[in-house]
């Protein structure tokens, strides 16, 4: 069967014989009937999702053949409308003659007449005129790209507001005439009314019983990908299992319950088709706004390892402050390792979900930090990475400090976490598992890297020497109980003249 990739519509998907990783046993709440809301980052398949839905609705049963949902779902037909803002023009046209446009469309499919001057007008006698015989299906697919767009361009961004709270004001006090209500989206836009006039809308992006409806678990993996994974094995000269753990380490990791776990379909299909390992679904989208967002907040790269935030950061996103590391979750470049509840509330931990995530965004963030171009950092990449592997330290402190030296002094902070940030940056970048401020009984390593036969303990100084740092790493016992060969590391940096002046290894 021919790999789905880029396609959302479920009837295409089926009839031209495209593989189906079946979705549908955690559909059942959303046909059943209700008004539902779930946020999932891009290409994470909320307009296949969608689209599925649809195809039930509307009574498709010959597209469910082999499916979970084919005996089980009564096939009922009813009328659908389905509002897909990915394609809904709203940026050469007022977003109000968009909307009406694909109403528009819609009355068309069900050769109705549709009247109203006004979006809510027309949409609210559209709902009317089709629910005289079977209640109505509302699909609303990227209910929140208007807003998300222009984030940056607040006179857009109030209009486009203004706009989709007239449009969704309309659901509401329609319950009699709506069967199932669901809207997808990237984040809940809190404080703009939407939510406010839709409170009846049941948030499902936490729940646990639809943590697997968008993404390929690793069981997803192993059953609709077999043959396809065993011939990659064999062109890589390497054992099934081993493949596997790479896949998984790359890939996997997305949790919204801190227990299922799972892939990207957009990265692994394309790795399928090209088994390379690289950012595929990183470069499809480049977040050069929430990057603008980090440094200017000055967060410390090094706790995107391990952040606790309250619920109230994950589930909303307030536009006109916005938290970036709410919207790192809300984007896909952060999810939740554990879930802690109890009197005083719900925690969540967050990290890095994989090592495409972790390593491409740490390199634009050190690109943005750095202000220098992203070929030149992937460049520095590789030659740091070949001084680690082989333990040049020459090599490695002088590919350092030829990055520190490109930065104007206008934009170099004198500030020790500063380049802690960057030092931490640029051995993430190299692919080495890397840890910074880790805890141990003695005190707290400042960076911690390890390659494949080593582990290098990192500690710095701005006032002091190499060797001073050097001597405190073994004071402290940082090395004690590590099973490994390990290389202690004293690094003295020089903040006036934003360079590394001196090392000690140990």
């Amino acid at each position: 069967m021919r790999l789905p990739i880029g396609i959302q519509d479920f009837t295409h998907l089926r009839e031209e014989g495209y593989l189906y990783v079946d979705k549908t046993m955690y559909m059942m709440p959303l046909l059943e009937g209700g008004r539902f809301f779930l946020a999932r980052p891009r290409r994470f398949g909320k307009s296949l999702l969608a689209s599925t839905l649809k195809a039930a609705f509307e009574g498709r049963k010959d597209l469910f053949a082999g499916l979970w949902l084919e005996h089980r779902f009564d096939f009922v037909k009813r009328p659908v409308i389905r509002l897909d803002f990915a394609n809904i023009s709203f940026r050469d046209q007022a977003l109000q003659k968009g909307i009406m446009e694909w109403l528009q469309i819609v009355a068309a499919e069900f050769d109705v007449q549709l009247h109203g001057d006004t979006i809510s007008s027309a949409f609210r006698n559209l709902i009317l005129e089709l629910s005289k015989t079977q209640k109505v299906a509302v699909l609303i697919d990227e209910y929140d790209k208007p807003i998300t767009d222009y984030l940056l361009e607040p006179v857009k961004r109030a209009e486009h507001q203004a706009v989709l709270k007239s449009l969704y004001g309309v659901l509401k006090p329609m319950d009699s005439s709506l069967h199932t209500v669901l809207l997808t989206g990237v984040s809940k836009i809190g404080k703009l009314s939407l939510f406010s006039d839709l409170n009846n809308l049941e948030d499902i992006s936490l729940n646990p019983d639809f943590a697997l409806i968008c993404g390929y678990s690793q069981t997803d993996l192993q059953n609709a990908f077999q043959v396809r994974l065993e011939a990659i094995a064999i062109q890589k000269q390497m054992s099934f299992e081993a493949l596997l753990e790479l896949i998984r380490y790359w890939y996997n990791g997305y949790s919204w319950d801190a227990k299922n776990k799972v892939y990207c379909p957009f990265s692994f299909l394309l790795f399928l088709r090209n088994p390379v390992f690289k950012s595929y679904w990183y470069e499809t989208g480049t977040p050069t706004f929430l990057l603008d967002f980090i440094k200017a907040a000055q967060i410390n790269p090094f706790i995107f390892e391990h952040i606790e935030l309250p619920d109230s950061v994950l589930v909303a996103t307030d536009v006109e402050r916005i938290d970036p590391l709410g919207l790192m979750f809300q984007t896909g470049y952060l999810t939740i390792s554990k879930i802690e509840s109890d009197a005083l509330g719900t925690r969540y931990t967050l990290t890095y979900p994989n090592e495409e995530v972790r390593q491409a965004f740490s390199s634009s963030l050190l690109a943005q930090y750095s202000q220098t171009v992203p070929s030149y950092i992937g460049s520095f990449s590789l030659e740091l990475q070949k001084a680690i592997t082989h333990l040049d330290w020459k090599q490695f402190f002088a590919t350092i400090n030829r990055v520190l030296a490109a930065i104007p002094y206008e934009i170099f902070p004198k500030r020790e976490d500063y380049i802690h940030s960057l030092v931490h940056l640029m051995l993430i970048s190299t692919g080495y598992k890397t840890q910074s401020q880790v805890q141990t009984a003695n005190g707290r390593i400042d960076t911690l890297l390890e390659t494949r036969t080593h582990t290098i303990i990192f500690e710095y100084k701005l006032k002091g020497t190499a060797k001073s740092a050097l001597k405190q790493i073994e004071t402290a016992g940082y090395a004690d109980g590590m099973t490994r060969a390990v290389v202690k590391v004293g690094v003295r940096f020089d903040l006036e003249k934003k360079q590394i002046t001196g090392w000690a290894i140990g």
